[in-house]
């Protein structure tokens, strides 16, 4: 192997530059109206999924993209999922077999258990 008498030091990456296109900058985020928010919850209370003759009624009723309601839903689900620590039929199997454990230990905690 071949020594470099003449290095400089650590690489460094180039960052590369921010491109100031007005396509390729990130939208902003929705800021939706009391209103809004309201026919969104009412809407959400008759049914957690949204179909898409629905979703495309709403979207002209509220002055949105379909896309906007369908993430809103999105989100709206797994807020509640998450808030509820819901764990669907087949985590809770492999829970009862202690397959399935997603809480995390160290290394010395471990060591400390063997012992």
């Amino acid at each position: 192997m071949k020594a470099f008498p003449f290095s400089k030091g650590p690489r460094t990456r180039k960052l590369k530059k921010k491109k100031s296109s007005p396509k390729e900058d990130k939208r902003p985020r929705t800021a939706f109206t009391a209103e809004q928010l309201q026919r969104l919850k009412t809407e959400f209370q008759t049914n957690r999924y949204i179909t898409e003759q629905r979703r495309q009624a709403l979207a002209q009723e509220l002055n949105l993209n379909e896309s906007q309601i369908k993430i809103w839903f999105q989100n709206k689900r797994a807020k509640i999922k998450k808030a509820t620590g819901y764990k669907n039929g087949l985590a809770l199997q492999l829970m009862a077999q202690g397959l399935y454990n997603h809480s995390t230990t160290t290394v010395q905690e471990e060591r400390e258990e063997s012992e």
